[in-house]
């Protein structure tokens, strides 16, 4: 195993970059005003010496210039020469930051996750999870392959990954989350949801604000705690949708469904003519107010009333 340590002075509210084509990167805060850098490359192969020339080629650059600090990790002979042996090798930065800075983090290979951090976070991999907990600031983050779980941050959060599920919890902002393989999970958020997903189900609890939910394949459990305050849309194509809202509420519901029926229970002041059909209802609930719209193609609609 080889290991690079690097120590650089600086001040609080400056900012760290890494663009390194392998490797996982763990970023923790201290009260410092100095970046700690401790990366290791070792072989995970019993055939050490068919890892070892790949190691070696794994060239790093360091840059310091004032309070910000660069780090670049790139393989001289490209990425693809070394395809085959990628699984045999292990990369992992963990770089210790002042708790007031930024991070702006890339890896093509490896996991990412922050900690602890008051300042802006922006992470992408191509090859591994994120994980971003206890953040002030304002949060962005893409993976191709793995989950996001995003939890105790204070800010707007942007996330997105087409091989993994989403989680979200105590979020002091806005949420916009997107999966095309996975479920998505908000717990106890107040600023608002727009989460989208083709393949899975999605759980809501404990939010507040506006919320826009949309799948196509699962279903829906929402607990707004909150009087929205704007149009709200819950949508699926392959499943059932349970709302459950404040009991004074006051919205517009739409509500429709192809493959069940709605039930409600809140008194709704329907404004559709003569009987209205098993799996339709619109109308005003307690005044009427913001639009909220639920739809499914695939499943029953519940509107339920939210008990102490």
């Amino acid at each position: 195993m080889e290991k690079i340590e690097k120590t650089y002075n600086v001040k609080s509210g400056g900012n760290l970059t890494v663009l390194s084509q392998f490797g996982a990167i763990e970023i923790q805060t201290a009260e410092q005003d100095k970046v700690e850098v401790v990366i290791t490359k070792a072989s995970k192969s019993k055939l050490v010496k068919a890892s070892q020339k790949a190691l070696e080629d794994f060239e790093l650059a360091f840059e310091h210039k004032g309070s910000d600090v660069h780090i670049q990790g790139t393989f001289k002979q490209g990425l693809e020469h070394w395809q085959k042996r990628l699984n045999r090798l292990k990369i992992h930065f963990l770089i210790t930051v002042p708790r007031r800075y930024n991070v702006d983090l890339n890896t093509t290979n490896g996991g990412i996750s922050v900690a602890n951090l008051t300042g802006d976070a922006r992470v992408s991999t191509s090859g591994g999870s994120l994980s971003l907990r206890s953040i002030i600031g304002e949060v962005w983050g893409h993976t191709s392959g793995g989950s996001i779980e995003t939890v105790d941050v204070t800010g707007d959060v942007q996330v997105r990954t087409s091989g993994g599920s989403l989680r979200f919890g105590a979020i002091r902002g806005f949420i916009s989350g997107r999966t095309s393989g996975g479920s998505i999970k908000v717990v106890d958020c107040s600023g608002g949801t727009d989460v989208r997903t083709s393949g899975g189900g999605i759980w809501l609890g404990d939010i507040g604000r506006n919320v826009t939910a949309r799948t196509s394949g699962g279903s829906i459990q929402a607990a707004m705690r909150t009087q929205p305050q704007s149009e709200c849309s819950l949508r699926t194509s392959g499943g059932a949708i349970t709302c459950t809202l404040i009991p004074d509420v006051a919205v517009d519901l739409e509500a429709k469904t192809s493959g069940g029926r709605v039930s409600t229970d809140f008194a709704v002041e329907s404004v559709v003519q003569g009987k209205a059909p098993k799996n339709r209802l619109e109308g005003r609930i307690n005044g009427g107010g913001p639009l909220l719209k639920l739809r499914t193609s695939g499943g029953s609609i519940s509107l339920q009333k939210a008990t102490d």
